[in-house]
């Protein structure tokens, strides 16, 4: 008798394994995927009762204040106006608690537990990764600031007698709320993902975006006080700042500060807020281009 040869001998067993018979789906497909997984990891969706506390506590407490300027307008018959710039200017360090909370869990979660080599082994290019990242941290903020701003925007309809009669003065002022939302979301969110993304301990990217944001207002407010540098010039250096009065300027507003010291122009603002969005951004990219995974 012969022996059997190795082709003979050898054999493939079916495990049991469920075979994915679905559509290959390509590079588009896993950019969605990572933009969708991110958008709802910014929210806690698909986690514990826990990684919900943070995002929920910050939309009710950014809700309330609108809520309550409702109110006091109704109360007074549309004698108290409603200011849209001095609210969502009080809930910037609400959004700073937002981000320093869930973008760690983004960007720092990947790196400490080692998936990028898994991620960056499929259609899953570095570039991809960063901006699908990015895009969820910023639409997520997006619909948070957006929301206490809507709220005012439709409330002053639904306060009025005549909704079709106040359109002429309420209607136009759907432009600055998006734009306030749009570059509130893409400084911060430049800012925090820039920071998060050096770590894989999200206590020190949390810790880090916290620190960044009150060393840049400390610094504004020293040259101030101490250095003598104009109010105006200095708070270009601090983001919170400057969106408070780039929103009050949206809206038409002022406060004694302004009257005393006026702001640049507008577009000073504009051009600010974009190029601290960008770099943000761009460190990211970066940062996912050299990355060792």
């Amino acid at each position: 008798m012969t022996a059997p040869s190795n082709a003979d001998a050898s054999a493939i067993h079916d495990l049991g394994y469920r075979r994915y018979t679905g559509p290959r789906v390509g590079a588009s497909g896993a950019w969605s995927a990572l933009y969708v997984q991110s958008l709802r990891a910014m929210f806690g969706f698909g986690r514990t009762a826990k990684a919900k506390v943070i995002p929920v506590f910050v939309v009710v407490v950014t809700m309330l204040p609108a809520l309550a300027t409702l109110v006091a307008s109704s109360a007074s018959n549309g004698q108290l106006p409603i200011r849209y710039g001095q609210i969502i200017g009080a809930q910037l360090l609400l959004f700073v608690l937002f981000l320093a909370a869930q973008v760690p869990e983004v960007l720092s979660r990947d790196q400490q537990h080692k998936l990028l080599p898994l991620l960056f082994t499929r259609d899953v290019t570095r570039s991809a990764y960063a901006s699908s990242r990015c895009a969820a941290i910023f639409t997520a903020l997006f619909v948070v600031s957006l929301a206490p701003l809507l709220l005012l925007y439709v409330g002053e309809f639904g306060l009025s007698k005549d909704p079709s009669g106040v359109f002429s003065t309420v209607g136009p002022r759907i432009g600055p709320v998006l734009l306030q939302a749009t570059l509130t979301a893409w400084t911060m969110s430049g800012i925090g993902a820039a920071l998060a993304v050096w770590t894989p301990r999200r206590a020190y990217a949390t810790a880090s975006i916290f620190g960044a944001f009150l060393l840049l207002a400390a610094i504004a407010t020293g040259l101030d006080d101490l250095a003598g540098v104009s109010v105006r010039v200095a708070e270009l250096l601090d983001p919170l700042r400057a969106l408070r009065t780039m929103a009050l300027m949206l809206f038409g507003e002022s406060n004694r500060g302004m009257e005393l010291n006026p702001p640049p122009a507008l577009w000073v603002y504009f051009v600010l807020m974009t190029s601290i969005g960008a770099a943000g951004f761009a460190v990211v990219v970066l940062r996912m281009r050299r990355i060792r995974a």
